[in-house]
């Protein structure tokens, strides 16, 4: 007889693995990407900023659809287009590459990310037993950025050992082998037959209102840290984000059932105090020694702060509603990405890092702002509704 309360299972397993592989690629791009521009197509770091935030664009404009498409057709549908829509833009990039070209390649990688990470996620939120839908969706996160950090460690290995072309062909390989594993999800179907889910669903709107100045501090870092690095004395950066990936892993792994014990507004507290405090320390300790602890500390924060968000997001949704929750709150996420690497590549040229990383820092104080005089006050509407 099967374990109620059982999260872990084959389907699981296959889920995480196939989702760990398709950020492997995603990471490996991560500190290339910059240096790929500037370097390789003899552009500037504003410039960089655009083709870095590309990929959100194609995110943000598609993560509505994809989250109705999950709720009609489910979860797998998206996760294994996902991996072949990354997999189609990397092979983009393989080509003799201009700005217009890696841009084009980087809106299908977008395209991808998004239909890859509402699948995931709403596929663990489904396979986890209703009072540990958090922990599921965290545990799933844990592949995501086990993935992220343990990419730009076998990218920049790869460009040491061959070239830029090289690189694109593996990552291209590794979404592939994505797909691959994806395929063995087992088929679940959606509901076709439940009213179709908004575009934009009201649930998501203030979780994802908070998460898109959250974010801003760890995405403006993970920008920044591989022009920056060249002026501390750091030649390569891939290991900042292996170590970032590996905070990740374990404030998600130890921390996972927070959310569900003292809720979303406690939880995102820690969460977006916590990149506060990391924006903070790269502003003042500009040092190699400063970057790994800024990027620590931010990263345990954004460990923390989408799954800490997540209840407010789920809480009273119609199972066939999910995706579409799900989506419209990390279409704000998206949009925040898309914004904030061309605006901080305009404002590292013009007033330099240090005042940079202290107006993220801001960012996060707009974030806690938002949870406590926006969100708050609708969640416990919501949890008074849960218990009359």
């Amino acid at each position: 007889m099967a374990n109620p309360d059982r999260l872990f299972s084959r389907e699981f397993a296959i889920l995480c693995i196939s989702a760990m592989v398709f950020f492997v690629a995603m990471g490996a791009s991560s500190p290339l990407l910059p240096k790929f521009v500037v370097d390789e197509l003899h552009s500037t770091k504003l410039i960089a900023g655009f083709v870095v935030g590309s990929v959100a664009v194609s995110s943000l404009c598609l993560r509505s659809w994809f989250g109705r498409l999950g709720g009609q057709r489910g979860s797998r549908l998206l996760i294994i287009s996902g991996c072949l829509l990354g997999s189609f833009g990397m092979a983009v990039m393989i080509m003799p590459s201009n700005i217009p070209l890696t841009v084009a390649g980087r809106l299908f990688v977008g395209a991808g990310q998004a239909a890859m990470m509402t699948g995931a996620t709403v596929l663990a939120i489904d396979l986890a037993p209703s009072h540990r839908r958090v922990e599921g969706a965290s545990y799933v996160m844990v592949a995501f950025h086990l993935g992220l950090g343990i990419g730009p460690v076998i990218g920049e290995a790869v460009l040491r050992l061959s070239s830029y072309r090289i690189v694109w062909l593996t990552l291209t390989l590794l979404l592939l082998a994505a797909a691959a594993v994806a395929f063995c999800l087992p088929h679940r179907g959606g509901h076709p037959d439940a009213p179709r889910s908004p575009w934009v669903h009201p649930s998501g709107i203030a979780p994802g209102l908070v998460a898109s100045f959250g974010v801003i501090a760890f995405v403006s870092f993970s920008f920044m840290v591989p022009l920056y690095g060249r002026e501390i004395g750091m030649n390569e950066v891939g290991l900042v984000f292996t170590v970032a990936s590996i905070s990740i892993a374990l404030a998600r792994l130890f921390m996972s059932r927070l959310p569900d014990r003292v809720g979303p507004i406690v939880a995102g507290t820690i969460a977006i105090s916590l990149t506060l405090c990391g924006a903070l320390v790269a502003a003042f300790w500009s040092s190699i020694a400063g970057v790994y602890v800024a990027g620590g500390i931010m990263a345990a924060g954004m460990a923390l702060q989408v799954p800490a968000l997540i209840p407010a997001v789920i809480e009273a949704v119609k199972e066939h509603d999910r995706s579409s929750a799900m989506a419209t709150f990390t279409m704000f996420i998206d949009f925040s990405v898309a914004i904030t690497a061309p605006i901080f590549g305009f404002l590292v040229t013009s007033i330099g890092y240090r005042s940079s990383f202290l107006i993220s820092a801001s960012t996060s104080g707009v974030a806690l702002v938002l949870l406590h005089v926006v969100l708050s006050p609708r969640w416990a509407v919501a949890i008074h509704h849960r218990t009359v």
